[in-house]
Order: structure tokens, then C-alpha cells, then sequence
């Protein structure tokens, strides 16, 4: 198993790119599991590589960015809607960027899931163009989300090398782990 990279996500991007991200966008609005997505802004274009590699999967992916009714300045407004979503969608995954490390909204966005999702929270490491993963200590108490040594994304609990495929994780809608 291996963490996403920059890379992997990017090329994801370039992949899927070319295919009618539109349609792809509006068909993951009908799907039946809801992620909140927490990341910083500043990888936008890794994170539209994990929507449209995930877009596969049917899953609905929320990032702000892409909600017309936040408003256009950070605000109270945002912290709030922020909290209603990540409380009201069923899943919450952190991509796991240096940026996002560094950022001051991905801590508290992880503190309130922490609280209001109890099992739903999944860390996705992503490696650097260097192979460096940018975690906290804080962050080995979730299920992470990585590259299976069979090239599928698999989620692991903190600790262990035996994990269970997206798909599995996604029938049940959250933790499968007892």
C-alpha cells in the first residue's frame, strides 16, 4: 500500500479531464453517499483529480468552492454552513495535503467531524513530488485511504496493513471496523 501523490491526483485530473466532467459533476449529485471533503484551496486542482477519480465510485463530493450559496468572503456564514454540512453529509475525508496540514479551516473542520462523525472520518495521506507525507500526530487516529498494493483505493485502520476496498466501505456508508 501507498499514499496518493500530488501526481496521482493530477494525473487523474489530465485522465478524466478530456470526458464530460459536467455531466459527471451532475450525476454525483443523485449518488447515495455524501462526503464532505475538507482541503485547502490552494489544491484545487488535486481535489478536482479525486472528484473526477472518485466520480466512478457514485459518490457525491461536497467542497465549498463549489456551493453557490457560500458567500463569496469568509464569514460567520461559512463556519456555519461549514458545520451544517459536515454534521448533514454522511461521510467526512480529509485530503491530507502539506497545504491542508498548514491550513487554519482543516484542523477546526476536523475537530467538528471528530465530534459529529465519530467513526465517518478518513484521512487521505498525499505524498509530496518528493515521496513526504506532511501529517500530524493527530491525524494516525483515523482511517486513512490509500493506494491497495492492488492499485485500488483501500481504507486501513490506524496501524494495520489489512484494509478493505472503497467500494466495501461505501456499501455500508461509513466505518467497517469494530
Amino acid at each position: 500500500m501507498s499514499y496518493l501523490s500530488e501526481q496521482n491526483l493530477l494525473s487523474y485530473r489530465e485522465q478524466y479531464r478530456g470526458k464530460n466532467t459536467s455531466r459527471i459533476f451532475q450525476e454525483s449529485l443523485n449518488a447515495n453517499v455524501t462526503i464532505f471533503l475538507s482541503h485547502s484551496h490552494e489544491d484545487n486542482n488535486l481535489v478536482e483529480g479525486l472528484i473526477l477519480y472518485l466520480a466512478q465510485f457514485g459518490l457525491n463530493i461536497y467542497v465549498d468552492w463549489k456551493d453557490s450559496a457560500m458567500p463569496k468572503e469568509t464569514n460567520k456564514t461559512t463556519a456555519s454552513t461549514i458545520k451544517t454540512k459536515i454534521k448533514d453529509l454522511d461521510m467526512f475525508w480529509v485530503l491530507a495535503t502539506k497545504n491542508a496540514i498548514n491550513s487554519k479551516w482543516v484542523p477546526w473542520e476536523i475537530g467538528i467531524a471528530d465530534v459529529l462523525k465519530g467513526g465517518n472520518v478518513f484521512i487521505i495521506p498525499v505524498s509530496d513530488a518528493n515521496g513526504k507525507f506532511h501529517g500530524n500526530e493527530y491525524l494516525q487516529l483515523y482511517e486513512r485511504i490509500e493506494l491497495a498494493n492492488s492499485g485500488v483505493l483501500a481504507s486501513f485502520q490506524p496501524n494495520k496493513y489489512q484494509g478493505h476496498t472503497i467500494t466495501e466501505i461505501l456499501k455500508r456508508r461509513g466505518p467497517i471496523f469494530g
